[in-house]
């Protein structure tokens, strides 16, 4: 047995140990792989954050701290153990109703799904028939996750958005009226690895982008940014921050510059029930422009046959937008099946 990690009282310390794949190695008696050791330094990257926001992180980083790292133990709130993860890709309906509201809701979960979305905007402004504006658009955005790890607490994403207007109000060149379109949107994705840990801390880095279709409703531009998550889960709730930033990189038309903060409070419930607030806050820096709604969010998961699946409706109320033309309320209405993870289950 080797001697225990000695606790480090200085971030660069800290990383320094969290980095060498050769202590590591030591410690768990078993060598880590090149692919590993790829994945464990994105990974250290992110606890360069935490120990930004939480520099307690880096005076704690002892033996046991380092255990819990590598997920030695079982944290009921979330999938990391090889069981686990085998029942969360191969027969997910196999989970309870409460154990699939905690994975569907915690955004480092190996679990795979289709969401289909619909969200219906109420307009207002000081335009001509502002007020009387309504814009209505369907999301589809599929999920495989593919686990890093074989405890699945550390997994890799691809996430595409695909997005069709069936009603959307434009203002005309002249400002005196409007058109509706009817068509497809750009295509939103994003690129992004994830861990989680045993303390219920989940950290999620990437890019993430726009392609455009050229359609009627789009941007002509491609469009890439960066994208953090910090996030704590456990039995009772989670609590996260999702800051992403994007600008425009190639195409037509003015600059792009947009930020977005994407915030979750929930509360996991009895019988697959969560409620709690989702709100997500933009600001367009080429205008100067805040967009702010107050969210109000409730989810359900039930078992349709042996297909779970999670029913969500949410209410935005902006207390901040475009004076001229913005979003006065929306309503927002999503299902969530699981399904099997084929890809991961077809290399793996």
């Amino acid at each position: 047995m080797p001697a225990p990690i000695q606790r480090h009282t200085t971030l660069p310390t800290c990383l320094a140990t969290l980095i060498s794949g050769d202590r590591i190695s030591e410690y768990y008696g078993k060598p880590i792989n090149r692919p590993a050791k790829i994945a464990k330094f994105v990974t250290v990257g992110l606890l360069t954050v935490a120990c930004t926001v939480h520099p307690g992180i880096a005076q704690e980083v002892s033996q046991d701290r380092v255990s819990a790292a590598f997920n030695a133990v079982d944290n009921h709130a979330q999938i990391d153990t090889v069981a686990e993860l085998e029942e969360a890709t191969e027969d997910p309906d196999e989970l309870s109703t409460e154990e699939l509201a905690q994975q569907l809701n915690n955004p480092n979960s190996p679990l795979s799904s289709l969401t289909l979305q619909n969200i219906t905007t109420f307009y207002s402004g000081d335009l001509p028939d502002a007020d009387n504006q309504v814009g209505n658009m369907f999301l589809f955005q599929p999920v495989f996750p593919f686990p890093l790890t074989d405890d699945g607490t550390r997994n890799f994403y691809v996430r595409p958005g695909f997005s069709f207007a069936t009603n959307q109000p434009v203002p005309n060149a002249t400002g005196t009226g409007f058109t509706h379109e009817i068509s497809l949107g750009d295509i939103g994705f994003d690129v992004a690895v994830g861990q989680s840990f045993d303390s219920g801390l989940i950290m999620v880095g990437g890019i993430q982008g726009t392609i455009p279709t050229f359609t009627t409703l789009s941007g002509e531009q491609l469009r890439l940014g960066p994208e953090g998550l910090i996030a704590f889960l456990n039995k009772e709730g989670a609590v996260a921050a999702f800051p992403q930033h994007q600008w425009n990189v190639a195409g037509n038309g003015p600059d792009y510059s947009t930020s977005t903060l994407e915030l979750f409070a929930l509360k996991f419930l009895s019988d697959g029930w969560t409620v709690g607030t989702n709100p997500k806050i933009n600001y367009d820096w080429q205008s100067e422009q805040w967009t702010v709604p107050v969210n109000a969010t409730i989810r359900k998961v039930v078992k349709l046959g042996n297909v779970p699946t999670q029913f969500s409706a949410s209410f935005d109320y902006y207390v901040e937008k475009n004076d001229n033309f913005g979003p006065d309320f929306g309503l927002t209405f999503k299902i969530t099946p699981t399904v099997p993870n084929f890809i991961y289950n077809a290399f793996n």
